[in-house]
């Protein structure tokens, strides 16, 4: 299998440079790249650098981790976007998510967590500490009453097909239907779980039982 490639900004030059160690001998990662802040981080984007993972601190100097994940989106939508902070508010946690993290981790998760993390989130899954999952699946149930509709057979197809990492134009390959078919049903899933990111897609879709 060909390594991943992985992106580490952290502005902790210590901690950067040990994770940087530890991930190297990982045969299914490759460290491309690394910055100490949001903005060397874009410009090794912008110089054509191939990412497919980039580890993001929220607490960075300059342009915070949000804005950062939120750009990377936007011009890089294929970059898978993993979040390894200090920060466990909610606030940190949602404005990361709708930002268009793909995944949430914790500094005191271990170099082997955070490297299996990397390859989940690359396997179309999104990991998160557990202590965040739990707040995150706690929100839901707290601001949840049920009233929206449940989803069809053909939403659940798109939803499991969509949160394994296939693309809009394979789901509809796999099952049959229009590009444009495919994204009306990804946003009568979203609207209906009332979510606005894979991410958030995937933590209601294991709670309700939709894929496992």
């Amino acid at each position: 299998m060909t390594p991943r490639r992985v992106l580490l900004i952290e502005d902790d030059a210590r901690l950067r440079s040990q994770l940087a160690a530890a991930l190297r001998r990982r045969d299914t990662l490759q460290i491309v790249g690394e910055a100490a802040a949001a903005e060397p981080a874009l410009a090794l984007l912008r110089k054509g650098l191939e990412v497919d993972v980039a580890l993001v601190d929220l607490g960075l100097p300059g342009m915070s981790g949000h804005e950062l994940i939120a750009t990377v989106k936007v011009f890089w939508p294929r970059v898978e976007l993993l979040v390894l902070t200090g920060f466990a508010d909610e606030d940190s946690i949602y404005e990361a998510l709708r930002a268009g993290a793909t995944g949430y981790l914790l500094k005191d998760a271990g170099p082997a967590a955070i490297g299996s993390a990397i390859d989940e989130v690359c396997a179309g899954g999104a990991p998160m500490s557990p202590g965040i999952a739990r707040r995150v699946l706690a929100s839901f149930y707290a601001h949840r009453d049920g009233s929206q509709a449940d989803l069809t057979l053909r939403e659940r197809q798109v939803l499991d097909l969509l949160i394994r990492g296939a693309s809009y134009a394979l789901i509809g390959q796999a099952l049959e239907i229009s590009t444009n078919t495919v994204q009306s049903h990804i946003r009568s899933i979203y609207r209906k779980l009332e979510v606005s990111t894979k991410s958030e897609a995937t933590l209601v879709a294991i709670r309700r039982g939709y894929v496992r």
